[in-house]
């Protein structure tokens, strides 16, 4: 004879294990690379939060707590799902937003600054340079697969952070910290053979300017400065978005085996 199964448990506890995990991944969709963009329709995301949450559910079930009896509790519960999920989510911006603080420099050094586009990662308008990166990174995420590595993560992310575990503010803070400066440093870095340029081409305008102070070299340069920052960014394109993808896996990586 089968044992009686409590049909209302049973599908309480499915829903509910299914609310956490929906709460986790909509809240890292609303910030994810290409579905989580402005332009991107509220229902697409929604679409994409839901079918990954039901993918997941099988797998991490009997992770999950059962369904609290408190309110009090399902709401904490509830909250800490979605704040990690904006976390992680946070993170993957900072990672990405490494491309459009190279761009800005890259503008300010190329004379580019002025021309500018609508950027579709910001949704606002950015130089040239900044939104050619910034889109560019987003393509390079989905053409080599790291979009499913980032849609892997998120189960992986259940090792870091249990669901119904304890708020840890200050780790979480550190991380977000340790994180934007390494991601300002590696900006820098990446621009590094711009400034450099820049600071030897003003040099160099300084001292003729010194020598003919009757000629606007400075308008007779900016053609000169725009064509060469445009061949040096067709020479460094690569090896820019090389170096931040080979840094974008690692940091999402390293962070999941901590």
């Amino acid at each position: 004879m089968s044992p009686h199964i409590d049909l209302n448990a049973f599908l309480s506890g499915h829903v509910f294990a299914f609310m956490l995990i929906f709460t986790r991944v909509a809240a890292v969709m609303m910030l994810f690379p290409g579905i989580g963009e402005p332009y991107v329709p509220p229902r697409t995301r929604l679409m994409f939060a839901f079918l990954i949450s039901f993918l997941l559910l099988g797998p991490l079930f009997p992770r999950l707590p059962a369904m609290p009896a408190q309110p009090a509790e399902m709401t904490r519960m509830i909250a800490y799902e979605m704040i990690i999920g904006l976390f992680f989510g946070t993170m993957i911006r900072l990672l990405t937003s490494v491309l459009e603080s190279t761009g800005f420099i890259v503008g300010a050094q190329t004379g580019l600054s002025n021309a500018t586009i609508m950027n579709p990662a910001l949704a606002t308008q950015s130089p040239l340079s900044s939104a050619f990166l910034s889109t560019s990174g987003m393509v390079l995420i989905f053409v080599t697969g790291a979009d499913h590595f980032l849609i892997r993560s998120i189960a992986a992310l259940y090792d870091a952070f249990p669901a119904g575990g304890d708020f840890m503010p200050g780790d979480m803070a550190q991380t977000i910290i340790h994180l934007t400066n390494n991601s300002f440093t590696l900006g820098i870095e990446l621009s590094a053979p711009f400034l450099i340029m820049g600071l030897l081409m003003y040099a160099a305008l300084g001292l003729m300017q010194r020598l003919m102070p009757s000629i606007q070299l400075f308008m007779v340069a900016l053609p000169i400065q725009i064509w060469g920052g445009l061949l040096m960014l067709m020479l460094t394109v690569a090896a820019i978005l090389g170096v931040w993808l080979h840094y974008f896996d690692d940091q999402i990586a390293s962070f999941l085996q901590k």
